[in-house]
């Protein structure tokens, strides 16, 4: 099924990463966690703007084991479709990360730079 469509008044939901870095070595595990209204239900998980699993709990552990970027999204009960956030996968010996969340501009930009 396509990504639903927003309520008029709805707040989406937030999506964020631990660690709250991108991109990650492989084969690094992250955990997703999405937070919402609160209401209870399942939350939907996003990738590459196509839905990718429904899951009781409202966090999830990813790894991967190829190099790849992936936008992941989540839909939590009773709020909105989240902001996309990028996350990286990388097998470089050095690596210049980010944060991994939605940035304004005028925001403060911290790097981090991993070997």
């Amino acid at each position: 099924t396509g990504v639903p469509c927003h309520l008029a008044g709805t707040q989406p939901s937030q999506l964020t990463l631990d660690p709250p870095w991108t991109p990650v070595f492989l084969p690094e595990k992250v955990t997703l966690t999405c937070r919402g209204s609160g209401a209870p239900g399942p939350t939907r998980w996003y990738i590459n703007q196509q839905f990718w699993q429904q899951a009781r709990s409202d966090h999830i552990h990813i790894t991967n084991d190829q190099p790849g970027s992936y936008s992941l999204q989540c839909l939590s009960p009773g709020a909105g479709l989240s902001p996309s956030i990028t996350l990286g996968f990388s097998n470089d010996w050095l690596m210049l990360q980010v944060p991994a969340q939605v940035l304004l501009e005028g925001d403060a930009l911290l790097l981090r730079c991993r070997g």
